[in-house]
């Protein structure tokens, strides 16, 4: 329309063909940076004519997927795909914690209403890194050489701030019958491998999957967001997520498929696809439903502790050890019977 006048029929056909030409060819990468998911999916329903030009099966939904970081396993469509991508990052806005106000005496939270994000993988292959990105913070000399730390920061997710604890665990830290405690409340897991020594990182991140399933139960396990994440991606060629896939080890797909997960490319370089990878953990987060598959302890009732004698001697009997030799032939002839 222009001024408020009706095209032609034959300039309406040609607008509309040339709508349907441009949604169905390779459009410039640069253009493809100022759009989104979202973008497209509210152009389509402005009008009748754009949602005939842009289908569902339009090469721009491939494009946005070949140009985002991640890559879903799920069997939806090209356009489902980028729609969730791009609603997911925008519903998720991380801010870095206030120090001071993590230090501030504040009241306890309840474990069901808790949200945790636990990042675990082999040792070395850049997890600190990856939760000093999430957290917004600097490496810090305290958390060198643990097994296990914990920062905190802040993400906005649907208007509502929530405040989440990021868990830097190693495979390396020791699991306790008391582990699955670290998971009580909501928690999603990011299960990190080395794009420089993909083998061995996997299998390890493989241990870790199993170790946390055995630790939390399969009830819980089920119900926990799951993330494979190949971090140190930069390493990697600039290809699309589905070709980089092709050129992992199979156990990377195995996992995928097994465990129901998405996958994405991370680098220090490109903070952009960290924040992804938490938009896609924390997609059904704020939960309203407390978190009742976390396992729950036995507790014992003081009426159920049986009473106890104690005996207290005046006598103390206290084993001395013995006294040592002086030499070593002395020694020999109080070990060594003597034969007549």
């Amino acid at each position: 329309q222009d001024r408020g006048q009706k095209l032609p029929g034959q300039l309406s056909e040609m607008a509309e063909c040339g709508l349907q030409t441009l949604a169905n060819v390779q459009m410039l990468p640069f253009a493809l940076k100022f759009c989104s998911g979202t973008t497209l999916s509210m152009l389509r329903t402005a009008a009748s004519m754009f949602s005939e030009a842009i289908p569902e099966s339009s090469l721009l939904w491939g494009e946005l997927l070949t140009e985002s970081p991640a890559f879903l396993h799920d069997k939806s469509s090209t356009m489902r795909k980028a729609q969730r991508l791009s609603a997911a990052l925008e519903r998720c806005k991380l801010q870095r914690e206030d120090v001071d106000a993590a230090h501030a005496v504040m009241a306890p939270v309840n474990k069901s209403q808790r949200y945790r994000l636990i990042v675990t993988g082999a040792r070395g292959s850049g997890i600190s890194s990856l939760v000093q990105l999430i957290a917004r913070r600097e490496e810090l000399k305290s958390h060198q050489g643990k097994d296990m730390s914990l920062m905190n920061f802040s993400a906005e997710l649907d208007n509502q701030k929530l405040s989440i604890s990021a868990v830097d665990k190693r495979s390396t830290a020791i699991v306790t019958p008391f582990s699955a405690a670290l998971y009580n409340g909501h928690t999603a897991a990011l299960f990190v491998f080395d794009a420089s020594c993909m083998e061995d990182s996997l299998n390890k991140a493989a241990w870790c999957i199993a170790e946390l399933k055995q630790t939390v139960g399969p009830n819980k396990f089920r119900l926990m967001p799951k993330l494979l994440v190949c971090h140190k991606a930069d390493l990697l060629p600039k290809e699309s997520p589905e070709k980089l896939l092709r050129q992992l080890p199979a156990i990377c797909e195995a996992l995928l498929t097994s465990y129901g997960m998405d996958l994405v490319f991370t680098s220090r370089e490109d903070p952009g696809s960290v924040d992804l990878a938490v938009a896609l953990a924390a997609e059904h987060w704020p939960e309203t439903d407390p978190d009742d598959a976390s396992r729950k302890f036995p507790t014992i009732s003081r009426q159920q502790l049986r009473p106890t004698r104690t005996v207290v001697r005046r006598n103390t009997v206290v084993n001395l050890q013995p006294r040592r030799p002086e030499n070593i032939l002395e020694e020999l002839r109080a070990r060594v019977p003597r034969v007549e």
